[in-house]
């Protein structure tokens, strides 16, 4: 350690401790104060150890296949994480909508720690890259960011596995999600990704697609059809939380 270090570790010390006195981070699911020393800066390990975990690959690739045409379906293996209600658990949903819409980079990074660890316990190949879903350009300028790709990144510190950003794009606007039918979803996001800047990457591939929130798989498969047709020759899926119903 230099001198420079040795003036500036104890000036951290003291900074970091007056700041957990005064701004400690709480859990934003129970809002109970976290360790200083905690791994996590938003969910408690009593609120993280009371998530249910998501239905095995095959169950979660059959919802998929029974939420549209199963000879559509795009998607070879299933990956999530957590299950939850958006009414009977809000929580964990809190934390993807503060992620999402309010710029809570950090957590999707956290959460995509824990997928990573979901995905090197049950992924059945090895992935050449992680492909975040794209959201549109015009998205992308209100939020600043796309909040796949912060999922990515936890996930790349857990596999070391390559994060292709610009291998997909989002070909057209689409509308939110949120209150439309399994059916209604399939139409919104038909045809919506096409290639990306870096689509060559894809000739050949086998890529793991990330989202935060598995429904009906509508988004998923139709950027899997994409990768597919862009030279893949697999394309899996991993979520953060399937939504339960």
């Amino acid at each position: 350690m230099n001198a420079v270090a040795r003036l500036v570790a104890p000036v951290r010390l003291v900074l970091t401790s007056l700041l957990d006195f005064f701004a400690p981070w709480r859990c934003m699911m129970c809002h109970a104060v976290l360790p200083s020393d905690t791994l996590w800066h938003y969910i408690c390990q009593r609120c993280l150890d009371r998530l249910a975990p998501a239905p095995t690959p095959i169950e979660l690739l059959a919802h998929i296949e029974q939420s549209g045409d199963p000879d559509e379906c795009a998607l070879s293996f299933v990956i999530a994480r957590w299950s939850a209600s958006p009414r009977q658990q809000p929580g964990l949903f809190d934390l993807v909508h503060a992620l999402k819409y309010y710029g809570y980079w950090r957590i999707g990074v956290e959460l995509g720690r824990e997928l990573g660890a979901a995905v090197r316990l049950l992924a059945p190949v090895r992935y050449d890259a992680l492909v975040p879903v794209p959201i549109h350009p015009a998205r992308r300028r209100e939020r600043g960011y796309n909040q796949a790709e912060a999922i990515a990144e936890g996930m790349h510190e857990i596999l070391r596995i390559p994060v292709w950003c610009d291998a997909i794009r989002r070909t057209r606007y689409t509308q939110s999600q949120t209150r439309l039918s399994a059916a209604e979803r399939r139409i919104n996001t038909r045809d919506a990704f096409g290639a990306g800047k870096q689509a060559e990457r894809l000739r050949g591939a086998t890529v793991l697609i990330v989202d935060d929130v598995l429904t009906t798989g509508s988004t998923l498969n139709s950027v899997a059809t994409a990768a597919l047709q862009l030279g893949a020759a697999r394309a899996d899926a991993a979520t953060i939380v399937v939504a339960a119903t």
